[in-house]
């Protein structure tokens, strides 16, 4: 009998741990907060596969262009002017001058050649062990 009253008072004294209740609670206010404000790019933190880099638009937008043996919507060339933070495990190394060959996730209206981007971009890998980059968020700085 006594270690049933012993298993009882264990968990009736765990089940009302306020602790957990107030950290989730704090937890779902910060995602709010998060959620509401519109963060700079060179302010994220950066995933894995992941990296901010100024580029120069010098190709023009294609579409549906096929990369690593996938039709890509929204394609183009880019050069890399400067790195301005990488994340861990990029596999291709970077350099500036490098030229590249990006996706963008979304419609990529009102670029044209020659604009410079601040972008942020994730590495996918390809089944032949090559990468690509893919642009998630940019902002036009000329």
């Amino acid at each position: 009998m006594k270690p049933l009253i012993f298993l009882l008072l264990f968990a009736l004294g765990n089940s009302c741990d306020k602790s957990n209740v107030v950290a989730l609670e704090e937890n779902a206010q910060n995602e709010e907060t998060v959620q509401n404000e519109e963060i700079e790019i060179d302010q994220q933190l950066l995933g894995p596969n992941e990296v901010i880099f100024k580029v120069k638009m010098i190709g023009e937008m294609e579409s549906n262009k096929e990369i690593c043996g996938s039709s890509k919507q929204y394609v183009t060339t880019v050069e890399i002017i400067d790195i301005v933070k990488s994340g861990g495990s990029l596999n291709q190394k970077l350099s500036n001058k490098q030229q590249l060959t990006v996706a963008f996730l979304f419609n990529p209206e009102g670029l044209d050649k020659d604009m410079v981007l601040e972008a942020k971009a994730k590495e996918s890998l390809c089944t032949d062990t090559s990468t690509y980059f893919t642009i998630i968020g940019h902002k036009i700085l000329e």
